[in-house]
C-alpha cells in the first residue's frame, strides 16, 4: 500500500504559467476562452462568437471590405477601415454594434491605396472624424455624417510603416509613420515630425498614454517585414520637447508589438525571434512591465515552432483596465501544423488592485479556414469583440446571444508531487462547477509521462449538478494507469463555470535511494 495523497485546486487566477512545472497551482499550463479576471475562484467562460458580414443586401457581403481596426466611435456606432474595389480606404459602421447589419458609408472613400494599421477618432471644434493614412504619404480624414479629405495633409516622408493614433495628454491627437510623430490639433492642424530623437533604424510600432506622457514604442528596422531581432526601445515624451526625450527604455531583444497602460504600469509585449528562423524554432513571446526603474519579464512563453512573420499584429484593446492582443504562440502541443499554434485574443490584467497580473488566451475563434490560419485585424465596443480572420475579409463578433458553443479549456501544470522518480496511481478525481446549466458539458481529460495526447475520464452533462467524480475511466471502464507524472485538462461548452479539481493518488516510494539509505 501507498501513502494516499490529494491535492484540490480553487484558485486560477495565476494564469498561464511561464513553465509547466511551475509549483504555483493557481497556475496552468493552458488556459483559454475563460474570462479569467471574472473570478479568482471559478474559471468562467467566454461566449462563442458568430457571422456579421451582411452589408445589407447580401448575408457575407462585408468580406469583399476587409474591414479592420474595428472602433466605437463617440456617437455609440462601430467603426471600420475597410476598402473599395480598387483597393482604397472606405470608412464603414455599424449603428448597432451588437446586432443587425453593416452600412457602407456613401461619402467615405478615399483616392489612394488603403494603408492598414492607422485609424482613429478625433474631435475637430465639435465634428467628429475619422483619420486614417492613404497612397504614399497623405493623411486622409472622414466626417461623421459629411465629406472626406483626401489629403488633409501630405507627410514630409514616404509612408513605409504606421502605428495606431491615440488622444495625447496635452489635448492633441498623435498619429504615427516610420518613426514619425504626427500632431493633429483640436482644430485638425497638421504638424508633421513633430519630436526628432527616435534614431532612423528605429520604427514606431504602438503608443500609449502614461500619466502626463507619450510613451512611444519602437521597434529595430524600417519595414514592416524586418526580422524581429535587436533592442526595442520605448521613448517617454512629455509632448513638448522636440528633439529630446524625457526618458529612453530598453524594453529588451525582439520586436516589441503593443503598448498598453494598466494600472499605471507600461505593459509591452514582444515578439523575440518567435517569427524568425534566428529563433531556433523556440523564439517566445514576451511581457514586460515598466512603472519605474528597469522594465521587467513578467511572463515569457517560449515556443516550440517558427511562426509565420505577420501572425502577431498590431491592433490592441485596452478595456477594463486589462490589455488584448492577437498573436500565434505554438508551446505546449503544438505541431508543426499552424492551426495548433494558440491564435487568439490574449489578455493580461488582474482581477483588481493589489492582486497578480497574470496573462492568459481570452477568445479563440473556432472558423478560422485551417489553410490561411490568421487574424488580420480585430477590436472591441465594450465586451463585444470584433474579428477579421482566415485572409478573405471573414468577420466574426461575439454572440449577442447567450451561446457558449466554444471550448473553454483549463490544463494544470504537470503534477508530480516533487519527484517525477516516484510511481503513482490515481484513486480518483473530481470536478467542482457552478449548478450546471442546460446545455452544460464538463470533460475530464488526462495524459501522463510521454503522452502527447489526452485521454477523456469523463463526460458530465446533468442539469444543476455541482460536481463529479471519477474513480476509474469512466469512457471506456479501464482502471485508471500508474504514472509518474501526470496533466488534468478540464473542457467547458454551454456556459460551465468550473469552481475546483481535485485528484487523489497514491504514492508508492519506490525510489533505490530511499531504500539504499533506509
Amino acid at each position: 500500500m501507498g501513502q494516499t495523497v490529494e491535492q484540490i485546486i480553487t484558485r486560477f487566477d495565476g494564469g498561464i504559467a511561464e513553465d509547466d512545472r511551475d509549483t504555483d497551482s493557481t497556475k496552468g499550463s493552458l488556459i483559454e476562452h475563460f474570462d479569467l479576471p471574472a473570478s479568482k475562484f471559478k474559471l468562467v467562460p467566454n461566449r462563442s462568437t458568430e457571422t456579421d458580414e451582411n452589408d445589407g443586401s447580401t448575408a457575407d457581403g462585408m468580406k469583399q471590405y476587409d474591414v479592420r481596426h474595428f472602433k466605437l466611435g463617440a456617437d455609440g456606432k462601430l467603426y471600420g477601415l475597410g476598402e473599395n474595389g480598387s483597393g482604397q480606404p472606405k470608412v464603414v459602421s455599424k449603428a448597432d454594434p451588437t446586432t443587425g447589419n453593416w452600412t457602407l458609408e456613401a461619402t467615405a472613400e478615399g483616392n489612394a491605396a488603403k494603408i492598414n494599421g492607422s485609424f482613429g477618432e478625433w474631435d475637430n471644434s465639435g465634428t467628429r472624424e475619422w483619420w486614417f493614412m492613404q497612397g504614399t504619404n497623405q493623411l486622409a480624414k472622414w466626417a461623421v455624417g459629411g465629406s472626406i479629405t483626401n489629403t488633409a495633409a501630405t507627410l514630409g516622408s514616404t509612408i513605409v510603416t504606421v502605428a495606431h493614433p491615440v488622444a495625447g495628454t496635452d489635448g492633441n491627437f498623435y498619429t504615427f509613420y516610420n518613426n514619425k510623430v504626427v500632431r493633429i490639433s483640436s482644430s485638425a492642424s497638421v504638424t508633421d515630425d513633430v519630436i526628432t530623437g527616435i534614431p532612423n533604424d528605429m520604427r514606431i510600432t504602438s503608443v500609449a498614454p502614461f500619466g502626463d506622457y507619450l510613451a512611444i514604442g519602437c521597434a529595430f528596422g524600417t519595414s514592416a517585414t524586418a526580422t524581429p531581432a535587436g533592442i526595442s526601445k520605448v521613448f517617454i515624451w512629455d509632448q513638448v520637447e522636440t528633439a529630446t526625450f524625457n526618458d529612453v527604455l530598453d524594453w529588451g531583444e525582439g520586436a516589441l508589438r503593443v503598448l498598453g497602460n494598466i494600472d499605471g504600469h507600461l505593459v509591452g509585449v514582444s515578439d523575440k525571434y518567435m517569427s524568425s528562423a534566428l529563433g531556433l524554432t523556440k523564439g517566445s513571446m514576451v511581457v514586460r512591465t515598466w512603472n519605474g526603474g528597469t522594465p521587467n519579464v513578467h511572463t515569457e512563453i517560449v515556443a516550440n515552432q517558427t511562426v509565420t512573420l505577420g501572425r502577431f499584429i498590431q491592433d490592441v484593446v485596452i478595456k477594463n483596465n486589462r490589455m488584448y492582443w492577437v498573436a500565434s504562440v505554438p508551446f505546449d502541443q503544438s505541431t508543426s501544423t499552424e492551426s495548433t499554434f494558440n491564435l487568439g485574443i490574449w489578455g493580461f490584467g488582474r482581477k483588481s488592485e493589489g492582486s497578480d497580473f497574470s496573462l492568459w488566451i481570452d477568445y479563440i475563434e473556432p472558423d478560422i479556414d485551417t489553410s490561411n490560419y490568421l487574424i488580420s485585424s480585430f477590436g472591441a465596443a465594450g465586451e463585444y469583440y470584433f474579428i477579421n480572420h482566415s485572409n478573405d475579409g471573414s468577420i466574426e463578433k461575439t454572440d449577442d446571444t447567450a451561446n457558449f458553443t466554444h471550448t473553454s479549456v483549463y490544463q494544470t501544470q504537470i503534477l508530480n508531487h516533487g519527484n517525477s522518480a516516484l510511481r503513482k496511481k490515481p484513486k480518483g478525481v473530481t470536478v467542482y462547477f457552478d449548478p450546471l446549466p442546460t446545455a452544460g458539458q464538463v470533460f475530464l481529460k488526462y495524459r501522463k509521462d510521454e503522452e502527447t495526447s489526452y485521454t477523456t475520464i469523463f463526460t458530465h452533462t446533468t442539469d444543476n449538478s455541482m460536481s463529479h467524480s471519477a474513480i476509474n475511466i469512466e469512457s471506456s471502464g479501464a482502471t485508471f494507469p500508474d504514472y509518474n507524472e501526470i496533466q488534468y485538462r478540464i473542457e467547458s461548452t454551454g456556459g460551465a463555470e468550473i469552481t475546483g479539481f481535485k485528484h487523489q493518488f497514491e504514492l508508492f516510494d519506490d525510489d533505490l535511494y530511499t531504500h539504499a539509505i533506509k
